[in-house]
């Protein structure tokens, strides 16, 4: 880690996060408070609490269960051998996962148009499976330095954002990685979210910032961008196992989680393999579902399973653990 990645995260640790307004359009959470953002704005003064009125505010908020929501891309090998396919999909989702939401990836909707995604919502609506975000899977190219290739990647959008309006998702998914050090990497994100919004405003849709590698999964990182931002039409969806920085540095997850729910649209519940006693083998998921409780966030937490074997068996398995620490079907 450089020196000047090392003063930026050190500078975000020690900064005190509020939350902030969620999507408009995506959900289901309780309202947060505006955000504060260290030293370029200008903080917001305390006010005292109205005891009665606040003190029942904070049980209701403690009362609220974060909702369940499935990744479509935790069924990819059920998608690719045929085994699974569109038309049956939001029926399995309502019976077979017992879930009433579902996130939506392009790599998995091959050949959907707006006409049959109007169709696919039927189905959604006739098994009560609404659609939170859609993953348009565009890949790198939003933060290039290249004008003519972040110019194709905001084209790329273009079609999705139809997809996703027919679909009543919730949101737009976008990948703002990118090449160089942290500083180089950060006004680039910056400009590129923006270029993406431009487009994504137009359909009524709110982007949401997944965590894919790289810079984007370095939690200072993704609050300088947000603090930069400043818009609320862009969010995040933070994860619980995708810190990955690269091959040798990996952002600490408990704080990682801790500076990016304050801007977050949706939680991603990544799992790849439990143990016996039906806990995740790779970390804690009371640790962290203990973080988002003590925070307002009450917003939907969207399992993705990512291992291998039954691909049914490790959502529900994934789906029983969340439920024991507070999340509802």
């Amino acid at each position: 880690m450089s020196a000047d990645e090392g003063m930026h995260r050190r500078f975000f640790i020690g900064s005190v996060f509020k939350p902030v307004g969620l999507l408009a359009a995506a959900c289901v959470s309780v309202p947060p408070t505006s955000q504060e953002s260290g030293a370029k704005v200008d903080r917001p003064a305390i006010a005292k609490p109205d005891s009665a009125t606040d003190a029942a505010a904070r049980r209701k908020t403690q009362l609220t269960l974060n909702p369940l929501a499935v990744a479509q891309a935790s069924f990819f090998r059920m998608f690719q051998n045929g085994s699974m396919t569109l038309e049956k999909f939001p029926q399995f989702v309502s019976n077979s996962c017992g879930l009433s939401r579902v996130q939506w990836s392009a790599r998995l909707l091959a050949g959907i148009t707006p006409a049959s995604a109007k169709a696919l919502r039927a189905e959604c609506a006739a098994n009560g499976v609404r659609s939170l975000l859609l993953d348009p899977a565009i890949g790198i190219g939003l933060t290039s330095t290249d004008a003519s290739v972040s110019a194709a990647a905001v084209e790329k959008l273009k079609p999705w954002c139809a997809i996703a309006t027919e679909l009543a998702c919730s949101g737009l998914a976008i990948d703002l990685r990118g090449q160089g050090t942290y500083d180089e990497q950060l006004p680039r994100a910056v400009a590129g979210a923006n270029l993406a919004a431009k487009v994504a405003s137009e359909a009524g849709l709110p982007l949401v910032v997944q965590s894919l590698g790289g810079m984007t999964s370095n939690g200072t990182f993704m609050a300088a961008l947000m603090q930069q931002l400043q818009n609320p039409a862009i969010r995040l969806e933070p994860t619980f196992d995708s810190w990955q920085v690269d091959g040798t540095d990996s952002y600490n997850r408990i704080r990682g989680l801790a500076l990016l729910i304050p801007y977050a649209a949706s939680i991603l519940a990544d799992y790849i393999a439990f143990l016996p006693s039906g806990e995740c083998a790779a970390f804690k998921t009371n640790y962290l579902m203990r973080q988002i409780r003590d925070s307002t966030f009450r917003g939907p937490v969207t399992i993705l399973f990512k291992g291998s074997g039954d691909e049914l068996d490790g959502v529900l398995k994934a789906k029983t653990v969340l439920i024991k620490y507070k999340c509802i079907a």
